[in-house]
């Protein structure tokens, strides 16, 4: 995570909160795109459910390329891992695929998913496909969504936007992070600062 040299001081910072909006009505790529990082992820562990897996999510902190865990019909051995990425703007590379398989291997799994908002590079989808990693990205995530029976699409609409779900959450210690100012203009910091030097870019 990259640091600010900045005294974070919130002096604007009800100028950059999650501004209200009104919430989706449906899915849509756009919809998808609004959420905030730890929501998205949460919402691939859902659909996931919805879809007859057990999963498992793990707590902030170092996640070592992998965000859910599916299971099926061993309770103990992953049947699959998921890696999870908010990235509206910037394009998946073969890079963060690579290493996907490399935790694979590791977690002796046989099967990787990596679900983006975004998009994927050419090499990253043809390495994908040489790996048998399905890759999904927003569009195709969104259409999983779609094909979803109405009650588990509705269930998960709910779930995606109740509450805050712009603001993100903290990688370290998973709460909600706090608008700041520095010298560079507006940023995302941890409210424990300094004690978590956590911060994150605002999106436009």
């Amino acid at each position: 995570m990259a640091t600010h040299d900045a005294k974070p001081v919130p002096r604007h910072a009800h100028e950059f909160r999650a501004v209200e909006h009104a919430r989706p009505e449906a899915w849509s790529l756009d919809a998808l795109r609004i959420l905030e990082w730890k929501r998205f992820e949460l919402l691939c562990a859902r659909y996931y459910e919805a879809a007859g897996f057990r999963t498992e999510t793990l707590d902030a902190g170092p996640d070592g390329g992998i965000d859910v865990k599916l299971f099926k019909a061993d309770p103990t051995q992953p049947l699959a891992v998921v890696q999870c990425k908010a990235w509206n703007t910037r394009q998946v590379g073969v890079k963060e695929i690579r290493e996907l398989l490399g935790v694979m291997v590791h977690a002796k799994v046989a099967r990787g998913i990596f679900i983006t908002t975004g998009t994927f590079s050419e090499d990253a989808l043809a390495f994908g496909a040489a790996s048998q990693i399905q890759l999904l990205d927003g569009a195709g995530f969104d259409g999983k969504l779609r094909a979803l029976p109405h009650e588990h699409r509705a269930a998960l609409l709910t779930f995606a936007f109740d509450g805050d779900y712009r603001t993100p959450s903290c990688p370290s210690c998973g709460i909600k992070l706090v608008a700041r100012d520095s010298k560079r203009g507006p940023f995302w910091g941890c409210m424990y600062y300094p004690r978590c030097k956590s911060t994150m870019s605002m999106r436009a």
